[in-house]
Order: C-alpha cells, then structure tokens, then sequence
C-alpha cells in the first residue's frame, strides 16, 4: 500500500506450466489489453480538482486517477496491472535475466504540448507557453521525456523452434515467465542478474536524438536535435 502508484513491483522466476494454464493466462492478457485501451486515453487527459494540503486549492490529476479517487480506488497501480504475463511459444533451454536502465520518450505535436500546459500555473508554465508560441511553424514536435527506471529482461534460447520459426527471444520478464511443458519436459538453466548489474544503452541511443538541455520548465520536454 505504501508503493508509489507509479512503480511496478518486479517478480523474477520461471514457472512449467500446463495447456490448460497457458491458455487461462492468454485469457488474461487479452482482458489486460482490454483495461489498458480504456483507460490509457485517460491518463493523458488532465482536470484541475479541489485538493487539500497543497500548494493552491486545485491540482492537475489525469482524469483515470480522479474517476479512481471517486471510486476509492486511488491506490490501484495501473501500471502493473497493465502488465501482461510473459508466455513463453516453446520449451527453453537457457533463461538469462538482464537489467537495464532505460528511460520512455514520446514523439508529441507542439499542439499537444500546448494543451497539456493549459493544466498548468505559475511563472515556469506561463515561460514556457511563451516558448512553444516562439517556435517556427516547421518545428512541429518535442520529446516527452518520463524518467529513467530499471528494465528488466529475459533472453530466452529455445530448445526448438517456435511456431514462429525462432529459436532465440528477449521478452519483457517483470513477472514470472510461463512455459509449456510435455511429455519430455526438462528444467531450463536460468541465470539471473548479479546485484547491480544494470546498464543504459537504450537510453543512450534515444538521448543521442535530443538535445541535452530540456526546452520547458513544467514539463520534461526536449527539442529534437538537429
């Protein structure tokens, strides 16, 4: 209950399942992608409501976490429950976990930027309406940087090829990967990350496309590098 709403927790391991399982997950991830097309508009959609203990007597909050709030259900962390079970297409032989340090940057139009900071007050948020009106009309999108958090991975060899034709996957692996089992099922080597093995070449590559400065105040928005 004391988790930042904002973070997922991170559940590493390996579990053999039955058809019958497998097919009870998939179930559930298709009703995952289900809750996440509803409300994930929501989240970008922000309302000024009435607040205590703040700075001033309204706040900001995207209009998911204001219908949540009016259904006592403030505390539900929709980030993981967007989260889907990783199912594995064939039997692995080798399971290794990766940590990575990465970051989200989200191609928006400057209009989009512009009604996003009609939410906002103060004097950094009337600067930087200032500056998107400043830009020329061929500069039409920014970065929507959100911060760096920790990715974590599983390359996957399989011991044959899937329906795919592959015999090697990286999958998201925040939760227990599922894999199918049979008649000659063996246990797969699995190798996890040592403690504090991390890296951040993803977010290397993505920063390498902006400048390194942010271009407003209010908001984690860069401009493109040119």
């Amino acid at each position: 209950m004391e988790e930042d709403v904002e973070t997922s927790p991170v559940c590493l391991g390996v579990i053999a399942a039955s058809a019958e399982v497998i097919a009870c997950a998939e179930q559930l991830n298709a009703a995952k992608a289900d809750f996440k097309a509803l409300c994930a508009p929501l989240q970008r959609v922000r309302m000024r409501v009435p607040v205590r203990g703040d700075d001033g007597p309204t706040k900001a909050l995207s209009v998911l976490r204001v219908i949540l709030r009016a259904l006592q259900r403030s505390d539900l962390n929709v980030h993981a429950a967007y989260r889907k079970v990783p199912i594995l297409a064939a039997p692995p032989r080798l399971i290794a976990y990766t940590r990575a340090r990465t970051r989200s940057v989200y191609r928006k139009s400057v209009e989009e930027i512009s009604t996003t900071l009609m939410n906002y007050e103060g004097a950094d948020a009337a600067r930087d309406r200032a500056r998107l009106a400043s830009l020329t009309p061929r500069e039409t999108h920014l970065a929507l940087v959100r911060e760096h958090y920790e990715n974590v991975r599983a390359n996957v060899a399989y011991r044959r090829l899937d329906k795919r034709g592959r015999g090697r996957v990286q999958v998201p692996a925040e939760l227990p990967l599922l894999c199918p089992t049979g008649k000659d099922f063996e246990a797969p080597e699995v190798r996890y990350p040592a403690s504090g093995d991390s890296g951040n070449e993803v977010s290397r590559a993505r920063e390498s496309k902006l400048e390194r400065e942010p271009f407003l105040r209010s908001l984690p928005v860069y401009r493109y590098a040119r």
